[in-house]
This record gives structure tokens, sequence and C-alpha cells, in this order.
């Protein structure tokens, strides 16, 4: 999979946020790319090739359930999940369904920002803080693998393993945070069966967890390629 580091991938029904969006990173420092679908079917198949930096979702883009009844969409944080494990998600949505977001928001891998007048100006901070925060750490995880405390190229085991700390640390907490508030509703009901919300927490677990592993893959082969490229002596 390709990771784009610059590119937004935007999910949305709506032809005019579509506009205004590519208006408003337009003056944007770095102008980052942004590339549009219509739906979230549509957003899995470019995921498939392409790992974006950060995903804008419109709620309205959410398709209602084929097998489910007429109308009906499906759960905000199951479809959230399912493309948090590629990217970090900013939703723009209703505030009727803000509460679904709360423990993907909680974890640390969505952030969803209420339908108003100003909605897609406040989305768009979120998304560049988003990008900000990867170019951040990136330079800094690239000049500590570069720098080895003996002065050589290259990184030490000990500077790989704060690295690996540091990006895993968050998706474990929202890991660890949902299984433990799963495990005290099952002990507490203690009747066999998944809890109320249950299937919602299982989810977001098994996003992270991905995402986990994701991370893992992509720090190893950062890692691989920078000691094959130190000259050995």
């Amino acid at each position: 999979m390709t990771i784009t580091e610059q590119t937004i991938l935007l999910v949305s029904d709506d032809a005019s946020l579509w506009a205004a969006a590519r208006r408003e990173l337009e003056t944007r420092e770095g102008h980052p790319r942004i590339a549009a679908v219509s739906s979230v079917d549509a957003a899995h198949r470019i995921l498939e090739g392409t790992a974006p930096a950060v995903i804008l979702l419109e709620e309205s883009a959410v398709e209602p359930e084929p097998e489910g009844p007429l109308g009906k969409a499906p759960r905000l944080d199951a479809v959230v999940s399912s493309l948090a494990i590629h990217a970090p998600v900013v939703v723009i949505g209703p505030a009727e369904r803000e509460e679904e977001l709360s423990a993907l928001v909680a974890a640390g891998v969505a952030d969803y920002v209420v339908r108003s007048t100003d909605s897609l100006e406040t989305a768009l901070q979120r998304v560049e803080r988003r990008l900000q925060g990867a170019r951040d750490w990136n330079h800094s995880a690239a000049r500590r693998i570069k720098r080895a405390p003996d002065g050589n190229d290259g990184a030490s085991g000990e500077d790989f393993g704060e690295i690996l700390r540091h990006e895993l640390n968050n998706p474990l907490t929202g890991i660890l945070g949902n299984a433990e508030l799963l495990l005290v509703e099952m002990r507490r009901k203690d009747d066999g069966l998944v809890p109320k919300g249950g299937q919602q927490r299982v989810e977001t677990i098994a996003a992270l967890a991905v995402r986990m592993r994701e991370t893992v893959r992509r720090l190893s082969e950062n890692w691989e390629s920078r000691q094959d490229a130190v000259p050995s002596e």
C-alpha cells in the first residue's frame, strides 16, 4: 500500500462541499492534495491501494444498509472504524450522531464536527492539525532514526524502541480502555450475552489493532530501508 502523506480523502456526496474544500485547501500552507469520492464504498476501493494522511467524511455519504430496514443507515462508528484502519477520520455530521463516535474520538483515531454554517472550516482546521502532527512527528522520527549515540548514521535500538512506543501508545490506550469497559459491563450483566454497545467497542478494538499492525509494518520497513542505506565498514 502506498502512503501519501499530504493527501486528504474527502468522502461526500455534496459537490458544493468538494468545491468549497478545494478552495479552502488551496489557500493553506503546503497545498495538501485532495481526492474526492461520493460514497464510502468508493473510498474503500481507493484505500485498497493508497492510504491518505487524513480522511474527511461527510455523514450523509454513509449509505443505508442493503439488508437492513429501508433507509436505515449503518452505525457511524462501524463505518468510521473501517476507514480509521487506514488513516485518522474527521467526520462532519448532525449533533444526534456524535455520541456514536465517542469511543473512537477518545481513542484518538477520529474527530467529530457537528454540522453548522462553519463546520467545513472547523473540520479543515482539524484536518490541518492532523497533517501538521504527522509532519512534525515524521520529521522528528527521521532525525532520531538518523542520529545514533556514537555519531554514526543509523538508529540505535533504543531510538527505534522509543519511536515505536510513541506511535503505539494512543491506539493501545484505546484498545485497553474499550476492552476494560466491555469486560466491566459483561461481568455486571453476567448473562453470557454481548451487552448493548458491545459490538461498537469490539469494532473499535479491531480497527485500532489493525492500525497498530500497520504502524509496526510501516516503521519496520522504514527502519530496514535506513539500515540498508548505512554503508558497511
